[in-house]
């Protein structure tokens, strides 16, 4: 945002911590002087991040859609941003898959003989299929 040079990284992200990472910090800072971005990063993520992406990965393979598709896409990519932000290295595959295998059976049924790429399309074809059991229900009732 301000173009900071690199070397000023490390104290620049550090004047931000807060609670119990500032003091993290404070007592790092002792015994690591002279710390590299990488390093900082590194850091920070063993001692505050390195639950995270398991819980992530957890909850995005328990998650079921109770409620509207567009409740349950929200919920899904919300853990599929916060897995992404932990490893680049889970495919849209698994995405697919995981998303489509939450959803309500009667939509599930639908989107699957689609076979969407991604989570997106996927999200589509399942609004859609919401879509027109609400309006058969109408017509059923």
């Amino acid at each position: 945002m301000y173009s900071l040079p690199e070397q000023l990284w490390v104290t620049a992200s550090a004047m931000h911590l807060r609670d119990n990472a500032a003091k993290w910090w404070q007592a790092y800072k002792q015994t690591h002087r002279k710390l590299t971005w990488k390093a900082f990063c590194a850091a920070v993520q063993q001692e505050f991040g390195s639950d995270d992406f398991r819980s992530a990965m957890t909850d995005i393979l328990q998650l079921k859609q109770t409620g509207t598709v567009e409740e349950y896409t929200d919920q899904f990519q919300a853990l599929q941003f916060e897995l992404t932000m932990h490893s680049t290295g889970v495919e849209e595959l698994f995405y697919v898959t995981t998303y489509i295998n939450g959803l309500k059976e009667e939509i599930r049924t639908v989107v699957e003989p689609h076979t969407p790429e991604t989570v997106r399309k996927a999200a589509t074809i399942a609004k859609i299929q919401q879509l027109k059991g609400r309006d058969g229900g109408l017509e059923g009732g």
